[in-house]
Parts: structure tokens; C-alpha cells; sequence
């Protein structure tokens, strides 16, 4: 699925080098549609997003490492908020702890059960995405996020560079001080970085994954 997991592969197993085949997923297009302005309004009033928010998407557990963006959060001009969209886990339990000693009760904010309907016009209306993973196979949010016409902030040390390119920003998934000066300039250099970002993800867009699966068969 990525050449990070192929790596893996060679680096935990002794499988054989010559008989590994990386075929990235395929992601579609509708994150690349425009939102009429009714959905972005009723996404808007329904979860009461805040007016500047960044906005990360994925399951809330400790691999996907929200905390980093906690952390960032408070070094981050205070009209700036954080949207966290996803399925909850014991980990909640962590980054509630750090929120309260940070005091951004009023600046994180956590949705669940996000209807698929809705969710562009979320992305949409944020400032920018961070997605600070300590690992993934692949990163379909990212290109999610990049087709919505957000720069995005993500972690090293997996595929996520694999997934949004070159002109993503990338900081250690420990990095805080790292994290919050890659948000600040994604948001200011936030053209450049989109428009480089959407030409470099349509080789994922709806690509022919059968054929390619059939082809390392053959």
C-alpha cells in the first residue's frame, strides 16, 4: 500500500525483497467538489464550528498522536481553534487532561458520527489540516484534506509524505514548537501549498487499483 509499509515488510520479516509490489490506494473525488453554501451553513450551526479553526479527521487513539496538536494548539494565536472529527477511544481521557492544563476548553472541540454528507463542508471551512500520526499504511485524509483546498501540516517517520508530497509540511511527532510554526506558515503560504499539493494527489484519484492488483499477478 506504500513503500513505508513495503519497508516494513523487509525491515520485521525475511520475506523476499524481489516478490514485494507497492500499489498505493486509489481515493475519489468528491472532497474535490464545491460545497454549496447551504451545507456549509448547516455544518456550521449543527456542530457550532468555531469562525478559524484547523481541523484534523481520524479516530481519536494514541497512534493517530491529536495530542500534538493539543499541545501546539497553546502556542497558537487564541482565535485559532482545533476541530477534531472522529470515533473516540480510552485515549480521550489523555488529551482531556492535557486540555484542561493547557486551559483550550474553549478552543478544542471534538465531533463524532459526522455524517459522510457533511463531512466536505467541514473540511471546507477550516484553515488548515494537521494530521500528526506516528503511523499509517497510508493517509487517505490527508488527500482528503489537500482536495478541500487545505495545506496540510503532517508527522514524519511513516508514509504521510508518500501520501500528500513534497509540498506538505512535515515536523517529528514530538516536535510541538516544530508543529506550531508549520501551522502558522501553512496557513500564510496556504495558496502555494494547495495548488502544488492538488496537482501532486491526482495520481491517486481514482486510479484503476484491479488492474494494478491483476498486473502483479500476471
Amino acid at each position: 500500500i506504500s513503500a513505508c509499509t513495503r519497508r516494513d515488510i523487509l525491515a520485521y520479516s525475511d520475506f523476499p525483497e524481489d516478490r514485494i509490489d507497492v500499489v498505493y490506494q486509489s481515493c475519489g473525488t468528491r472532497f474535490c467538489r464545491p460545497v454549496c453554501p447551504e451545507s456549509l451553513e448547516e455544518a456550521r450551526r449543527k456542530y457550532r464550528l468555531p469562525t478559524h479553526y484547523i481541523l484534523n479527521v481520524g479516530t481519536v487513539e494514541a497512534r493517530k498522536n491529536i495530542l500534538l496538536g493539543i499541545r501546539a494548539l497553546s502556542q497558537l494565536p487564541e482565535e485559532l481553534h482545533l476541530v477534531v472529527v472522529g470515533r473516540q477511544t480510552s485515549y480521550q481521557k489523555q488529551l482531556d487532561a492535557a486540555i484542561k492544563e493547557l486551559g483550550l476548553a474553549q478552543r478544542v472541540h471534538f465531533l463524532q458520527g459526522v455524517p459522510n454528507a457533511l463531512l466536505p463542508a467541514i473540511y471546507r471551512q477550516a484553515e488548515a489540516f494537521v494530521y500528526p500520526s506516528r503511523y499509517e499504511g497510508f493517509g487517505i485524509p490527508i488527500i482528503e484534506a489537500i482536495q478541500s483546498g487545505l495545506p496540510v501540516v503532517a508527522a514524519t517517520g511513516s508514509c504521510l509524505e508518500e501520501a500528500g508530497g513534497p509540498d506538505c509540511l512535515y515536523v517529528g511527532p514530538d516536535d510541538v514548537d516544530g508543529n506550531a510554526a508549520a501551522i502558522l506558515s501553512a496557513i500564510e503560504h496556504r495558496k502555494e501549498i494547495v495548488c502544488k499539493s492538488q496537482r501532486y494527489v491526482k495520481r491517486f484519484e481514482n486510479q484503476d487499483v484491479a488492474s494494478q492488483i491483476l498486473e502483479v499477478y500476471n
